[in-house]
Protein backbone atom coordinates (compact mmCIF):
# COMPACT_ATOMS: atom_id res chain seq x y z
CA UNK A 1 0.00 0.00 0.00
CA UNK A 2 2.73 2.47 0.98
CA UNK A 3 4.59 2.27 -2.39
CA UNK A 4 1.33 3.12 -4.19
CA UNK A 5 0.67 6.06 -1.86
CA UNK A 6 4.24 7.29 -2.28
CA UNK A 7 3.97 7.00 -6.06
CA UNK A 8 0.74 9.04 -6.09
CA UNK A 9 2.28 11.71 -3.83
CA UNK A 10 5.37 11.90 -6.03
CA UNK A 11 3.25 12.17 -9.21
CA UNK A 12 1.19 14.96 -7.67
CA UNK A 13 4.36 16.79 -6.57
CA UNK A 14 5.89 16.55 -10.04
CA UNK A 15 2.70 17.82 -11.63
CA UNK A 16 2.54 20.80 -9.25
CA UNK A 17 6.21 21.56 -9.92
CA UNK A 18 5.70 21.58 -13.68
CA UNK A 19 2.52 23.63 -13.37
CA UNK A 20 4.42 26.18 -11.30
CA UNK A 21 7.18 26.27 -13.88
CA UNK A 22 4.83 27.12 -16.73
CA UNK A 23 2.52 29.35 -14.71
CA UNK A 24 4.19 32.42 -16.11
CA UNK A 25 3.14 31.57 -19.66
CA UNK A 26 -0.02 29.49 -19.39
CA UNK A 27 -1.60 27.72 -22.34
CA UNK A 28 -2.54 29.27 -25.66
CA UNK A 29 -6.16 29.69 -24.55
CA UNK A 30 -5.00 31.83 -21.63
CA UNK A 31 -4.23 34.55 -24.17
CA UNK A 32 -7.35 34.13 -26.33
CA UNK A 33 -10.75 33.84 -24.67
CA UNK A 34 -12.45 32.51 -27.80
CA UNK A 35 -10.09 29.53 -27.88
CA UNK A 36 -11.02 28.78 -24.25
CA UNK A 37 -14.67 28.50 -25.27
CA UNK A 38 -13.80 26.30 -28.25
CA UNK A 39 -11.76 23.88 -26.13
CA UNK A 40 -14.40 23.74 -23.39
CA UNK A 41 -16.97 22.53 -25.95
CA UNK A 42 -14.55 20.28 -27.82
CA UNK A 43 -15.97 16.97 -26.57
CA UNK A 44 -19.48 18.12 -27.47
CA UNK A 45 -18.63 19.34 -30.97
CA UNK A 46 -15.62 17.40 -32.28
CA UNK A 47 -16.77 14.57 -34.61
CA UNK A 48 -13.75 12.44 -33.69
CA UNK A 49 -14.42 12.68 -29.95
CA UNK A 50 -18.12 11.98 -30.40
CA UNK A 51 -17.20 8.83 -32.32
CA UNK A 52 -14.73 7.78 -29.61
CA UNK A 53 -17.40 8.21 -26.95
CA UNK A 54 -19.73 5.81 -28.78
CA UNK A 55 -16.89 3.27 -28.95
CA UNK A 56 -16.65 3.41 -25.15
CA UNK A 57 -20.39 2.74 -24.88
CA UNK A 58 -20.02 -0.21 -27.26
CA UNK A 59 -17.17 -1.70 -25.23
CA UNK A 60 -19.10 -1.26 -21.98
CA UNK A 61 -21.86 -3.33 -23.58
CA UNK A 62 -19.33 -6.02 -24.53
CA UNK A 63 -18.10 -6.02 -20.96
CA UNK A 64 -21.64 -6.63 -19.71
CA UNK A 65 -21.90 -9.59 -22.12
CA UNK A 66 -18.65 -11.08 -20.81
CA UNK A 67 -19.66 -10.60 -17.15
CA UNK A 68 -23.05 -12.20 -17.76
CA UNK A 69 -21.40 -15.53 -18.62
CA UNK A 70 -20.57 -15.99 -14.90
CA UNK A 71 -24.12 -15.38 -13.71
CA UNK A 72 -27.43 -17.22 -13.73
CA UNK A 73 -29.20 -17.82 -17.00
CA UNK A 74 -32.95 -18.44 -16.88
CA UNK A 75 -35.23 -19.49 -19.72
CA UNK A 76 -38.98 -20.04 -19.87
CA UNK A 77 -40.80 -22.03 -22.51
CA UNK A 78 -44.59 -22.21 -22.91
CA UNK A 79 -46.40 -24.20 -25.58
CA UNK A 80 -50.04 -24.83 -26.34
CA UNK A 81 -51.24 -27.53 -28.74
CA UNK A 82 -54.49 -28.42 -30.40
CA UNK A 83 -54.59 -32.17 -31.05
CA UNK A 84 -56.86 -33.78 -33.61
CA UNK A 85 -56.84 -37.61 -33.76
CA UNK A 86 -58.61 -39.74 -36.32
CA UNK A 87 -58.29 -43.31 -35.04
CA UNK A 88 -59.44 -46.31 -37.12
CA UNK A 89 -62.79 -47.70 -36.00
CA UNK A 90 -63.06 -45.01 -33.31
CA UNK A 91 -64.77 -41.69 -33.09
CA UNK A 92 -62.88 -38.49 -33.99
CA UNK A 93 -60.91 -37.21 -30.99
CA UNK A 94 -59.94 -33.60 -30.30
CA UNK A 95 -58.36 -31.97 -27.28
CA UNK A 96 -56.10 -29.11 -26.18
CA UNK A 97 -53.01 -29.34 -24.03
CA UNK A 98 -50.41 -26.88 -22.73
CA UNK A 99 -46.90 -27.42 -21.41
CA UNK A 100 -44.48 -25.14 -19.57
CA UNK A 101 -40.84 -25.34 -18.58
CA UNK A 102 -38.30 -23.19 -16.73
CA UNK A 103 -34.57 -23.88 -16.83
CA UNK A 104 -31.78 -22.23 -14.80
CA UNK A 105 -28.03 -22.63 -15.22
CA UNK A 106 -25.08 -21.23 -13.26
CA UNK A 107 -21.42 -21.93 -14.06
CA UNK A 108 -19.74 -23.42 -11.01
CA UNK A 109 -16.10 -24.09 -11.89
CA UNK A 110 -14.40 -23.32 -15.22
CA UNK A 111 -10.74 -23.12 -14.12
CA UNK A 112 -10.80 -19.31 -14.20
CA UNK A 113 -11.74 -19.13 -17.89
CA UNK A 114 -14.93 -17.10 -17.33
CA UNK A 115 -13.15 -14.71 -14.98
CA UNK A 116 -10.42 -14.36 -17.60
CA UNK A 117 -12.96 -13.47 -20.29
CA UNK A 118 -14.47 -10.86 -17.98
CA UNK A 119 -11.02 -9.42 -17.27
CA UNK A 120 -10.25 -9.31 -21.00
CA UNK A 121 -13.44 -7.33 -21.62
CA UNK A 122 -12.53 -4.98 -18.76
CA UNK A 123 -9.04 -4.45 -20.19
CA UNK A 124 -10.48 -3.74 -23.64
CA UNK A 125 -12.79 -1.19 -22.06
CA UNK A 126 -9.78 0.39 -20.40
CA UNK A 127 -7.96 0.48 -23.75
CA UNK A 128 -10.97 2.17 -25.36
CA UNK A 129 -11.07 4.78 -22.58
CA UNK A 130 -7.33 5.36 -22.99
CA UNK A 131 -7.88 5.86 -26.73
CA UNK A 132 -10.63 8.36 -25.93
CA UNK A 133 -8.44 10.27 -23.48
CA UNK A 134 -5.58 10.18 -25.97
CA UNK A 135 -7.90 11.56 -28.64
CA UNK A 136 -9.02 14.37 -26.30
CA UNK A 137 -5.40 15.36 -25.66
CA UNK A 138 -4.48 15.06 -29.35
CA UNK A 139 -7.47 17.02 -30.64
CA UNK A 140 -6.97 19.69 -27.97
CA UNK A 141 -3.31 19.99 -28.93
CA UNK A 142 -4.12 20.04 -32.66
CA UNK A 143 -6.71 22.75 -32.03
CA UNK A 144 -4.15 24.90 -30.20
CA UNK A 145 -1.55 24.40 -32.92
CA UNK A 146 -3.99 25.12 -35.74
CA UNK A 147 -5.20 28.22 -33.91
CA UNK A 148 -1.59 29.45 -33.67
CA UNK A 149 -1.10 28.73 -37.39
CA UNK A 150 -4.24 30.72 -38.13
CA UNK A 151 -3.03 33.53 -35.89
CA UNK A 152 0.27 33.61 -37.77
CA UNK A 153 -1.44 33.65 -41.18
CA UNK A 154 -3.78 36.38 -39.92
CA UNK A 155 -0.81 38.45 -38.77
CA UNK A 156 1.07 37.90 -42.02
CA UNK A 157 -1.95 39.10 -43.98
CA UNK A 158 -2.20 42.21 -41.79
CA UNK A 159 1.48 43.00 -42.26
CA UNK A 160 1.23 42.42 -46.00
CA UNK A 161 -1.74 44.81 -46.20
CA UNK A 162 0.27 47.47 -44.38
CA UNK A 163 3.14 46.99 -46.84
CA UNK A 164 0.72 47.25 -49.77
CA UNK A 165 -0.49 50.63 -48.51
CA UNK A 166 3.09 51.95 -48.48
CA UNK A 167 3.81 50.42 -51.91
CA UNK A 168 0.65 51.98 -53.36
CA UNK A 169 1.74 55.36 -52.03
CA UNK A 170 5.21 54.72 -53.44
CA UNK A 171 3.77 53.92 -56.88
CA UNK A 172 1.65 57.07 -56.86
CA UNK A 173 4.69 59.10 -55.92
CA UNK A 174 6.77 57.47 -58.67
CA UNK A 175 4.07 58.31 -61.23
CA UNK A 176 4.00 61.95 -60.10
CA UNK A 177 7.79 62.18 -60.20
CA UNK A 178 7.81 60.68 -63.69
CA UNK A 179 5.48 63.40 -64.88
CA UNK A 180 7.87 65.93 -63.41
CA UNK A 181 10.82 64.15 -65.00
CA UNK A 182 12.26 63.09 -61.65
CA UNK A 183 11.68 59.37 -62.17
CA UNK A 184 12.06 56.93 -65.07
CA UNK A 185 9.62 54.51 -66.65
CA UNK A 186 11.78 51.66 -65.36
CA UNK A 187 11.41 52.81 -61.75
CA UNK A 188 7.63 53.07 -62.16
CA UNK A 189 7.47 49.59 -63.72
CA UNK A 190 9.56 48.14 -60.89
CA UNK A 191 7.27 49.69 -58.25
CA UNK A 192 4.20 48.42 -60.08
CA UNK A 193 5.68 44.89 -60.40
CA UNK A 194 6.54 44.83 -56.70
CA UNK A 195 3.00 45.93 -55.83
CA UNK A 196 1.42 43.23 -58.01
CA UNK A 197 3.73 40.57 -56.61
CA UNK A 198 2.77 41.44 -53.06
CA UNK A 199 -0.93 41.45 -54.00
CA UNK A 200 -0.46 37.89 -55.28
CA UNK A 201 1.24 36.94 -52.03
CA UNK A 202 -1.66 38.43 -50.09
CA UNK A 203 -4.12 36.41 -52.18
CA UNK A 204 -2.13 33.24 -51.41
CA UNK A 205 -2.18 34.07 -47.71
CA UNK A 206 -5.96 34.52 -47.79
CA UNK A 207 -6.38 31.18 -49.57
CA UNK A 208 -4.12 29.41 -47.04
CA UNK A 209 -6.03 31.08 -44.20
CA UNK A 210 -9.39 29.94 -45.59
CA UNK A 211 -8.13 26.37 -45.99
CA UNK A 212 -6.76 26.32 -42.43
CA UNK A 213 -10.02 27.69 -41.03
CA UNK A 214 -11.95 24.86 -42.69
CA UNK A 215 -9.49 22.33 -41.28
CA UNK A 216 -9.85 23.91 -37.83
CA UNK A 217 -13.64 23.69 -38.03
CA UNK A 218 -13.58 20.06 -39.19
CA UNK A 219 -11.45 19.05 -36.20
CA UNK A 220 -13.14 21.10 -33.50
CA UNK A 221 -16.71 21.19 -34.86
CA UNK A 222 -16.71 24.94 -34.12
CA UNK A 223 -19.11 26.98 -36.26
CA UNK A 224 -18.55 30.45 -34.80
CA UNK A 225 -16.31 33.24 -36.07
CA UNK A 226 -12.63 33.61 -35.18
CA UNK A 227 -11.40 37.05 -34.14
CA UNK A 228 -7.92 36.30 -32.72
CA UNK A 229 -8.40 39.07 -30.19
CA UNK A 230 -5.69 39.23 -27.56
CA UNK A 231 -7.32 41.74 -25.25
CA UNK A 232 -4.38 42.16 -22.87
CA UNK A 233 -1.74 41.93 -25.62
CA UNK A 234 -0.18 39.21 -23.48
CA UNK A 235 0.96 37.07 -26.42
CA UNK A 236 3.67 39.61 -27.27
CA UNK A 237 4.97 39.97 -23.73
CA UNK A 238 4.26 36.59 -22.17
CA UNK A 239 7.93 35.67 -21.79
CA UNK A 240 9.74 37.80 -19.28
CA UNK A 241 13.50 37.86 -18.87
CA UNK A 242 13.07 36.18 -15.48
CA UNK A 243 11.18 33.26 -17.01
CA UNK A 244 13.70 32.82 -19.81
CA UNK A 245 16.31 32.06 -17.19
CA UNK A 246 14.29 28.89 -16.47
CA UNK A 247 14.16 27.67 -20.04
CA UNK A 248 14.14 23.92 -19.47
CA UNK A 249 12.10 21.93 -16.93
CA UNK A 250 13.75 19.19 -14.94
CA UNK A 251 13.57 15.65 -16.29
CA UNK A 252 10.88 13.60 -14.56
CA UNK A 253 11.79 10.30 -12.90
CA UNK A 254 8.97 7.97 -13.99
CA UNK A 255 7.38 8.14 -17.40
CA UNK A 256 4.36 6.64 -19.07
CA UNK A 257 2.14 7.34 -22.06
CA UNK A 258 -1.10 6.25 -23.62
CA UNK A 259 0.77 3.80 -25.84
CA UNK A 260 2.64 2.33 -22.87
CA UNK A 261 -0.58 1.90 -20.88
CA UNK A 262 -2.26 0.33 -23.91
CA UNK A 263 0.57 -2.21 -24.26
CA UNK A 264 0.38 -2.99 -20.53
CA UNK A 265 -3.33 -3.74 -20.87
CA UNK A 266 -2.70 -5.87 -23.95
CA UNK A 267 -0.12 -7.90 -22.00
CA UNK A 268 -2.74 -8.56 -19.32
CA UNK A 269 -5.19 -9.62 -22.04
CA UNK A 270 -2.73 -12.20 -23.34
CA UNK A 271 -2.16 -13.51 -19.81
CA UNK A 272 -5.91 -14.10 -19.55
CA UNK A 273 -5.94 -15.69 -23.01
CA UNK A 274 -3.37 -18.17 -21.69
CA UNK A 275 -5.73 -18.98 -18.80
CA UNK A 276 -8.60 -19.55 -21.23
CA UNK A 277 -6.51 -21.75 -23.52
CA UNK A 278 -5.27 -23.82 -20.56
CA UNK A 279 -8.86 -24.51 -19.47
CA UNK A 280 -10.03 -25.88 -22.81
CA UNK A 281 -9.28 -29.55 -22.06
CA UNK A 282 -10.34 -29.51 -18.41
CA UNK A 283 -13.76 -30.50 -17.03
CA UNK A 284 -16.24 -27.67 -16.44
CA UNK A 285 -18.95 -27.86 -13.81
CA UNK A 286 -22.30 -26.08 -13.91
CA UNK A 287 -25.27 -26.01 -11.55
CA UNK A 288 -28.50 -26.72 -13.39
CA UNK A 289 -32.11 -26.72 -12.29
CA UNK A 290 -35.51 -26.64 -13.86
CA UNK A 291 -39.22 -27.20 -13.83
CA UNK A 292 -40.99 -28.80 -16.76
CA UNK A 293 -44.28 -30.44 -17.61
CA UNK A 294 -44.91 -33.56 -19.68
CA UNK A 295 -47.75 -35.99 -20.32
CA UNK A 296 -47.74 -39.74 -19.86
CA UNK A 297 -50.36 -42.37 -20.57
CA UNK A 298 -52.25 -43.96 -17.68
CA UNK A 299 -51.75 -47.65 -16.94
CA UNK A 300 -55.30 -48.39 -18.17
CA UNK A 301 -54.44 -46.63 -21.41
CA UNK A 302 -57.73 -44.80 -21.11
CA UNK A 303 -56.22 -41.36 -20.78
CA UNK A 304 -53.10 -39.42 -19.94
CA UNK A 305 -51.62 -37.67 -16.95
CA UNK A 306 -50.00 -34.21 -16.92
CA UNK A 307 -46.87 -34.35 -14.74
CA UNK A 308 -44.97 -31.51 -13.09
CA UNK A 309 -41.24 -32.24 -12.73
CA UNK A 310 -38.55 -30.38 -10.77
CA UNK A 311 -34.85 -31.14 -11.36
CA UNK A 312 -31.65 -29.83 -9.79
CA UNK A 313 -28.10 -31.10 -10.05
CA UNK A 314 -24.60 -30.77 -11.51
CA UNK A 315 -23.57 -30.77 -15.14
CA UNK A 316 -20.03 -31.72 -16.18
CA UNK A 317 -18.59 -31.00 -19.61
CA UNK A 318 -15.17 -32.37 -20.46
CA UNK A 319 -13.52 -31.91 -23.84
CA UNK A 320 -11.05 -34.78 -24.16
CA UNK A 321 -9.29 -33.95 -27.45
CA UNK A 322 -9.35 -30.90 -29.71
CA UNK A 323 -6.60 -31.77 -32.24
CA UNK A 324 -4.05 -29.45 -30.53
CA UNK A 325 -6.36 -26.44 -30.85
CA UNK A 326 -5.83 -25.38 -27.22
CA UNK A 327 -2.06 -25.87 -27.55
CA UNK A 328 -2.05 -23.60 -30.56
CA UNK A 329 -4.03 -20.97 -28.66
CA UNK A 330 -1.57 -21.11 -25.75
CA UNK A 331 1.41 -20.86 -28.09
CA UNK A 332 -0.06 -17.87 -29.94
CA UNK A 333 -1.03 -16.06 -26.70
CA UNK A 334 2.42 -16.63 -25.20
CA UNK A 335 4.12 -15.33 -28.36
CA UNK A 336 1.92 -12.21 -28.40
CA UNK A 337 2.64 -11.64 -24.69
CA UNK A 338 6.41 -11.80 -25.19
CA UNK A 339 6.22 -9.58 -28.27
CA UNK A 340 4.23 -6.99 -26.30
CA UNK A 341 6.74 -7.10 -23.45
CA UNK A 342 9.56 -6.26 -25.89
CA UNK A 343 7.38 -3.53 -27.42
CA UNK A 344 6.80 -2.12 -23.95
CA UNK A 345 10.53 -1.77 -23.29
CA UNK A 346 11.06 -0.19 -26.69
CA UNK A 347 8.22 2.28 -26.14
CA UNK A 348 9.56 3.25 -22.71
CA UNK A 349 12.92 4.18 -24.24
CA UNK A 350 11.29 5.93 -27.19
CA UNK A 351 9.01 7.99 -24.95
CA UNK A 352 11.90 8.99 -22.69
CA UNK A 353 13.85 10.20 -25.74
CA UNK A 354 10.74 12.07 -26.91
CA UNK A 355 10.47 13.89 -23.57
CA UNK A 356 14.17 14.74 -23.62
CA UNK A 357 13.90 16.11 -27.20
CA UNK A 358 10.99 18.29 -26.17
CA UNK A 359 13.03 19.68 -23.29
CA UNK A 360 15.86 20.51 -25.67
CA UNK A 361 13.42 22.09 -28.12
CA UNK A 362 12.06 24.28 -25.33
CA UNK A 363 15.59 25.51 -24.69
CA UNK A 364 16.17 26.16 -28.39
CA UNK A 365 12.87 27.99 -28.98
CA UNK A 366 13.34 30.10 -25.83
CA UNK A 367 16.76 31.18 -27.17
CA UNK A 368 15.14 31.95 -30.51
CA UNK A 369 12.62 34.20 -28.77
CA UNK A 370 15.44 36.12 -27.12
CA UNK A 371 17.12 36.66 -30.48
CA UNK A 372 13.85 37.60 -32.20
CA UNK A 373 13.15 40.15 -29.44
CA UNK A 374 16.58 41.73 -30.02
CA UNK A 375 16.01 41.72 -33.78
CA UNK A 376 12.62 43.33 -33.22
CA UNK A 377 14.20 46.15 -31.21
CA UNK A 378 16.81 46.76 -33.89
CA UNK A 379 14.24 46.69 -36.73
CA UNK A 380 11.90 49.06 -34.86
CA UNK A 381 14.74 51.50 -34.18
CA UNK A 382 15.82 51.31 -37.82
CA UNK A 383 12.29 51.97 -39.04
CA UNK A 384 11.82 54.98 -36.75
CA UNK A 385 15.13 56.40 -37.91
CA UNK A 386 14.25 55.85 -41.56
CA UNK A 387 10.88 57.52 -41.06
CA UNK A 388 12.55 60.61 -39.61
CA UNK A 389 15.17 60.61 -42.39
CA UNK A 390 12.49 60.16 -45.05
CA UNK A 391 10.34 62.99 -43.73
CA UNK A 392 13.46 65.18 -43.81
CA UNK A 393 14.06 64.07 -47.44
CA UNK A 394 17.48 62.65 -46.57
CA UNK A 395 16.69 59.11 -47.84
CA UNK A 396 14.59 57.76 -50.69
CA UNK A 397 11.19 56.15 -50.36
CA UNK A 398 12.72 52.80 -51.34
CA UNK A 399 15.11 52.96 -48.37
CA UNK A 400 12.19 53.76 -46.10
CA UNK A 401 10.20 50.88 -47.61
CA UNK A 402 13.12 48.51 -47.01
CA UNK A 403 13.13 49.47 -43.34
CA UNK A 404 9.37 48.82 -43.16
CA UNK A 405 9.78 45.38 -44.79
CA UNK A 406 12.57 44.52 -42.34
CA UNK A 407 10.32 45.54 -39.43
CA UNK A 408 7.48 43.41 -40.79
CA UNK A 409 9.79 40.40 -41.08
CA UNK A 410 10.99 40.96 -37.52
CA UNK A 411 7.37 41.02 -36.30
CA UNK A 412 6.62 37.78 -38.09
CA UNK A 413 9.82 36.16 -36.81
CA UNK A 414 8.95 37.17 -33.27
CA UNK A 415 5.42 35.81 -33.54
CA UNK A 416 6.68 32.61 -35.19
CA UNK A 417 9.14 32.10 -32.34
CA UNK A 418 6.43 32.62 -29.74
CA UNK A 419 4.03 30.26 -31.55
CA UNK A 420 6.73 27.62 -31.88
CA UNK A 421 7.50 27.87 -28.18
CA UNK A 422 3.81 27.55 -27.28
CA UNK A 423 3.47 24.51 -29.55
CA UNK A 424 6.52 22.83 -28.05
CA UNK A 425 5.38 23.61 -24.52
CA UNK A 426 1.93 22.24 -25.35
CA UNK A 427 3.48 18.98 -26.59
CA UNK A 428 5.56 18.74 -23.43
CA UNK A 429 2.58 19.44 -21.20
CA UNK A 430 0.51 16.89 -23.15
CA UNK A 431 3.20 14.26 -22.56
CA UNK A 432 3.26 15.12 -18.86
CA UNK A 433 -0.55 14.88 -18.74
CA UNK A 434 -0.39 11.42 -20.26
CA UNK A 435 2.26 10.50 -17.74
CA UNK A 436 -0.03 11.37 -14.79
CA UNK A 437 -3.37 10.13 -16.12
Amino acid sequence: MWPVVFKNIRSAFLTLTLCGLFEATGNVEDHFTELTEILEKLEENSPVLIEKNFLIQEQLGNQMVADSAKGFSLSINLSSQSIHEDRPEQSFYHRYRSFGSIYARKPLFHWGALDAKSKIASRKTEITKLAHNEAVLDITSQSRHLYLDLLLLHKKAQVKKESLVIEQESLKRQVKQKKLGLSSILEVSESNASLLQNELLLADLKQAFSHSVNQFRSITGWEGNLTFEDQNKSIQEFLSAQFLEEKTPDMIAGISSGTIKKIENEIEIEKNNLTIASSQLKPKLNIIGGFYQDQVALASNEGSLLRNNVTIGLEANWAIWDSSRSNGQKSAALARKRSLEFALQRELKSFRFYIENLRQNLLSTANRIELSNKLMDVARSRFETSRIEFEANRISLNRHLEAKIALDKAKINQLESICQYLKTKDLYFKAIEKNHE
